[in-house]
């Protein structure tokens, strides 16, 4: 490596790796591009530091690469901490702010007739598994066993039974309400 006269080995090291060092920084720190500037400069006071006290280091590229590590998850936890402070609120700015509004509560009629129409909407076997599920209260292993399939099946038909009952309910609402 040739030294310009003016610049020391260290000098030259860091000057050799910063742009790594900068392009690591930019990546894992990209959505805070000014945590990232902060970031190398600490990096480079913790590198010329340690030379300053007779740290031997073997392999430059590997320690400031370790270096930049820590210090980015310091950024990060520094940038959490940040935003989970609390910001002071006047009583008077909550006061002004509205409640947010219940939705109003169905009558008990309408939403059985929802359920029936739903339940007329399954075929024989949905409808097994939806009473064997939802009325019985039985376990997955207690449903396999009854309606003579696997558990695997059975997790499966359940889980398309829900999206079935939340698209129904869905259209229903949007058509009734």
């Amino acid at each position: 490596m040739a030294l310009k006269p003016e610049q020391s080995e260290a000098e030259a090291v860091w000057a050799a790796n910063e742009p790594y060092i900068r392009r690591i920084c930019a990546y894992k720190l990209s959505s805070h591009p000014h945590e990232a500037e902060d970031a190398v400069q600490e990096i480079a006071l913790a590198f010329f530091e340690a030379i300053r006290k007779g740290t031997q280091i073997r392999d430059p590229k590997k320690w400031l690469t370790v270096v930049a590590s820590n210090i980015i998850k310091d950024c990060y936890q520094q940038i959490s901490s940040e935003t989970r402070r609390f910001v002071s609120v006047d009583a008077q700015d909550v006061q002004s702010i509205p409640a947010p509004q219940e939705p109003p509560e169905l009558p008990e009629e309408v939403l059985l007739q929802c359920k029936s129409m739903f339940l007329d909407s399954l075929s024989e076997d949905e409808r097994t598994l939806f009473r064997l599920r939802y009325t019985k209260r039985l376990t997955l292993k207690a449903i396999a066993k009854q309606m003579g399939i696997s558990e695997g099946n059975v997790k499966i038909r359940i889980f398309r039974l829900k999206r079935k009952a939340k698209r129904f309910v869905e259209d229903w609402s949007e058509k009734h309400l």
